[in-house]
C-alpha cells in the first residue's frame, strides 16, 4: 500500500508540474543554482540537531562520547525510512542494532520512542505557533480549513495516545494481549520481559531527568526553525521579498502536511501540493510555491543520498556479524 501511495504521489507531482508550468520552475531553479548546496548543508545541520535531541534521551552515565555515532545513525536511519516503500520505520531497528555494541536493545528502543515523542510534540507546538502567527495574513477561503482542522486534531490525539502509552508503560498492555498467545511459550515471556525493561528506561527519563526530555523537545523545535531559514533564503533567491512571517507559515503548513501524509515516502507530491495551497493563501505566486517545493525535493534527494552513503560506510553487515560472534562466545 505504501508503494502504491508512492506511485500516486509521483503522479500528483507530475500533474502539479504540468499544470503550473515546468518552464517557470526551471527558471527559478536556475536562479537558485549552486546556492542549493546551502539548503542541503542546512538540512544536514537539521539532522545533527535531531541527533542531539535523540542523544539527550539516552542515559546520562553512558552516552558520553557517542554523539558522532548517533549523528551517523540519524542520517542513515532517516534515509532508510524514506527509501524503503513498504517499511516507513525500517531505519529504527537499524539504529537499535548498530548501537548494540554500546547500549542494550531496551535502552536504545526506549530512547528512540522518547525521541519520536519529543519530535511529535515539537511539531505540534511549531504548527500551532505558525498558524496563530499568520492567522490574519492568510486567505482562509483558499485553504481546506475544515480538513486541516480535523488533521490537526487527529495529530494531537495520536500524540496524546503515544505519550500516554509511554507514561503508563507498554508491558501491561502487552501482558493482557499476550495472555491469549500462551501457545507461543517462552517467546511471549521474553517479549514481556523486554518491554518491561523498555518501560523502566522510559520511567527513568520522564521521572528522574525530565529536563533531558525538555531539551530534546527544544532541540527539535530548533531544527524546525532552521527550516524557516531555508524557506526565507529560497524566497529571496527566486525573486520574492523575503518575509519571516510568511516563511514561518509556509514551514508550519509543510510540517502539518507531513503529519497527514506519513504513509507516502517523503510526502512525494503532497508536500509540493501543500506549498501550492499555502502560497496561494498568502497571496504569493503559485508557481513560486511549485518551485520551492521542487527545490526542497532536490534537497531531500541529496540528503537521502548522503544517508545511504553513510549507511554503506557503516558496513552494518560486519557490525552485526561481530555482535553475533560475541553473543555466541558468551554462550
Amino acid at each position: 500500500m505504501r508503494a502504491s501511495a508512492f506511485v500516486a504521489g509521483a503522479a500528483l507531482l507530475a500533474y502539479i508540474l504540468y499544470g503550473f508550468g515546468s518552464a517557470t520552475v526551471w527558471v527559478d531553479l536556475r536562479s537558485i543554482g549552486w546556492r542549493l548546496l546551502v539548503i542541503i548543508a542546512l538540512e544536514v545541520l537539521v539532522n545533527g540537531i535531531n541527533a542531539r535531541a535523540w542523544w539527550h534521551t539516552l542515559p546520562r552515565q553512558t552516552r558520553g562520547g557517542c554523539f558522532s555515532r548517533v549523528i551517523l545513525l540519524q542520517l542513515a536511519g532517516g534515509a532508510l525510512n524514506e527509501t524503503i516503500p513498504g517499511a516507513p520505520l525500517s531505519g529504527e531497528p537499524v539504529k537499535v542494532l548498530l548501537l548494540k555494541e554500546r547500549f542494550s536493545l531496551s535502552v536504545t528502543t526506549a530512547s528512540l520512542l522518547s525521541a519520536k515523542l519529543a519530535q511529535a510534540v515539537a511539531r505540534l507546538i511549531f504548527v500551532l505557533l505558525g498558524m496563530l502567527a499568520a492567522s490574519r495574513s492568510l486567505k482562509l477561503d483558499r485553504l481546506p480549513v475544515e480538513t486541516l482542522a480535523v488533521a490537526f486534531i487527529l495529530a494531537v490525539a495520536g500524540v496524546a495516545v503515544f505519550m500516554a502509552l509511554q507514561l503508563r508503560g507498554f508491558s501491561g498492555i502487552a501482558r493482557r494481549a499476550s495472555s491469549r498467545l500462551s501457545v507461543l511459550g517462552t517467546w511471549v515471556e521474553r517479549f514481556q520481559h523486554g518491554l518491561g525493561r523498555v518501560d523502566d528506561h522510559l520511567q527513568d527519563l520522564y521521572r528522574s531527568r525530565p529536563w533531558d526530555f525538555v531539551a530534546s523537545v527544544l532541540l527539535a523545535l530548533a531544527g524546525l526553525g532552521v527550516g524557516v531559514v531555508q524557506i526565507w533564503l529560497m524566497m529571496g533567491w527566486i525573486g520574492l521579498a523575503p518575509d519571516w512571517l510568511s516563511s514561518l507559515t509556509i514551514e508550519a503548513f509543510s510540517v502539518l502536511v507531513s503529519f497527514v501524509s506519513f504513509a507516502i515516502p517523503g510526502s512525494l507530491g503532497i508536500q509540493e501540493g501543500g506549498k501550492v495551497l499555502i502560497f496561494a493563501a498568502l497571496g504569493l505566486p503559485v508557481s513560486a510555491g511549485v518551485s520551492v517545493g521542487v527545490a526542497f525535493r532536490l534537497n531531500n534527494l541529496a540528503n537521502l543520498a548522503i544517508g545511504l552513503a553513510v549507511f554503506a560506510w557503516l558496513r552494518p553487515h560486519r557490525i552485526l556479524r561481530a555482535a553475533r560472534l560475541a553473543e555466541s562466545g558468551k554462550q
